[in-house]
């Protein structure tokens, strides 16, 4: 999550489940967490057992809500509102923690006089490249901070990890600053400003929430937080999946902040994920942009001469990120073993490079402008479950090969003969290239498996014994095995492989159809 990554430096949640019987209010937002985490939920049930506040504000009236103090309605998709009147209201009203707030967020250093607010340009931040439709951050720099300019620019695509957008890592010892909080170019006046727009009013006019319950809300939270007490958040895809997720998450973070509910017991933003393929993408993890540990990926051409480059670009001089160094270093010996010394950086070098947006949505349009030839699809099914289900449908259409491993034949194997663009006949099945190889795989109870957990520890899973059945390998089993094989012509550590290819695809005879592992069997 980007809106965690820029503000905490790692992009997964600040707590753990068990930990939730130490809050004093639990606000649950994007989830109904009594039905879709069923597991986790046992612990805010055993938090309002010693008396903590929970309160959901959702669309619906759930199961979550029927067990809530307080439950409150607002419209779909308007959770960024909601959350900005409640910071507004922190802000108004002193609610904040002060001391908390001056001595461990960056409200009270000074911004660069070139930041322009959104009241000044007419919506927008300073920075905005119309032409390339992205902020240059530069204009958002902290005062009198010493940079560590070279030349190259330096903008994160992702945000989940270490990496949070910034152009270069600020040294946050020599920046201004003023903890009176009063000075109006400091982080704090520039927040109050920001977030005065949010009334109860507008709050009311754009959630549909009625003010009264939503001034009731506001106070319930404010007063379990402080010197004394702590609140938790807890959000769940409700959030993450709409277009402004970023910046839904972005401000219930500030919102922390300013209450004091990070780093300490029962406070904290609990990101309800836990599926192996949502954890796991940010904790083994499968993002393109960030490596275990959310340490960022090397960017071609940026920070990917050598480790010493790397650790220049991403080492915060202040802060845990300071130990940049030793969580790389212990990456790649456990990658590398041995081979990794002193001598070759640990083997730095034989890390890939991120060449560009290589994000969902970016090569999803790469596909489709013809750039890819191929795709290899495991535990997703994005012809149905993707952004632009359409769009993604016929950038398949433009592959010469797909493999999909999965149990049963989803959409994405079928789209070629069976989809809305083909019943309409915008695709025909005799103009599409792409060959389809539907491959089995087995579920993760056929396993003896290790995946990530909600709280970002991994947990081991006994196979269930299904008698003689065919077994199927796991779904990465195959990438594995072309990587044994050897897909690539240099070395790999000092190891000579051949080179495998596979054969050109054909294109199937019309009116074919790609089988099921179990109807073939």
């Amino acid at each position: 999550m980007p809106g965690l990554g820029t503000t905490f430096g790692r992009g997964g949640a600040t707590t753990a489940l068990p930990d939730l019987t130490n809050a004093d209010a639990i606000l649950i937002m994007g989830s109904n967490m009594a039905e879709n985490h069923p597991v986790g939920f046992q612990w805010v049930m055993e938090a309002k057992e010693h008396g903590t506040k929970l309160i959901h504000v959702d669309p619906r009236f759930s199961r979550t809500s029927a067990v809530s103090d307080i439950w409150a309605p607002l419209r779909a998709g308007s959770d960024l509102m909601f959350l900005g009147g409640l910071v507004n209201y922190v802000l108004n009203n002193g609610k904040e923690f002060r001391e908390y707030v001056v001595n461990y967020t960056n409200a009270s250093l000074i911004i660069s006089e070139d930041f322009k607010d959104t009241e000044d340009l007419d919506g927008l931040f300073s920075g905005w490249d119309a032409e390339r439709r992205i902020y240059d951050p530069q204009s958002w720099a902290y005062a009198n901070c010493c940079p560590q300019p070279d030349g190259e620019e330096h903008f994160a695509h992702g945000g989940h990890g270490k990496e949070s957008g910034r152009l270069t890592v600020p040294n946050l010892t020599s920046c201004e600053h003023d903890d009176t909080l009063q000075h109006p170019r400091c982080v704090y006046q520039i927040l109050k400003r920001h977030f005065a727009r949010y009334t109860p009013e507008m709050v009311e006019r754009a959630c549909g929430t009625p003010k009264e319950l939503f001034l009731k809300i506001a106070e319930t939270f404010c007063c379990a937080s402080g010197p004394e007490k702590t609140g938790s958040i807890c959000y769940a895809v409700g959030w993450t999946q709409h277009s402004n997720g970023v910046q839904i998450i972005r401000t219930a973070a500030i919102l922390q902040l300013l209450l004091g509910n990070i780093g300490r017991p029962g406070g904290g933003i609990m990101a309800l994920r836990g599926h192996a393929s949502i954890q796991g993408s940010t904790d083994i993890p499968t993002l393109y942009d960030i490596l275990p540990g959310y340490l960022p990926m090397p960017r071609f051409g940026f920070d990917a001469h050598d480790l010493s480059a790397y650790l220049k670009k991403h080492r915060d001089k202040t802060g845990w990120w300071w130990n940049i160094d030793k969580y790389i270093v212990s990456l790649l010996k456990a990658y590398y073993g041995e081979a990794a010394t002193i001598e070759n950086d640990f083997g730095f070098n034989w890390l890939p490079r991120v060449t560009g947006d290589h994000s969902h949505q970016g090569y999803w349009l790469d596909m489709l402008d013809s750039k890819m030839d191929g795709l290899f699809i495991m535990g997703q099914n994005p012809a149905v479950a993707g952004p632009n289900s359409g769009l993604e449908r016929r950038a398949l259409g433009k592959l010469k090969w797909l493999v999909v491993r999965e149990m049963v034949e989803t959409e994405s194997a079928s789209f070629w003969y069976e989809s809305p663009e083909v019943q309409s006949g915008e695709l025909k099945p005799e103009d599409i290239g792409t060959e389809i190889f539907l491959m089995p795989a087995a579920g993760h109870a056929e396993l003896d498996t290790a995946g990530p957990r909600i709280s970002a520890y991994a947990a081991t899973h006994r196979a269930l014994d299904l008698g003689p059945i065919d077994a199927a390998e796991r779904p990465g089993a195959v990438l594995a095995e072309l990587h044994d094989r050897g897909v690539d012509r240099q070395p790999l550590l000092g190891l000579d492989r051949a080179v495998h290819r596979l054969p050109m695809p054909r294109m199937p005879a019309p009116g074919r159809r790609a089988r099921s592992h179990r109807e073939r069997r």
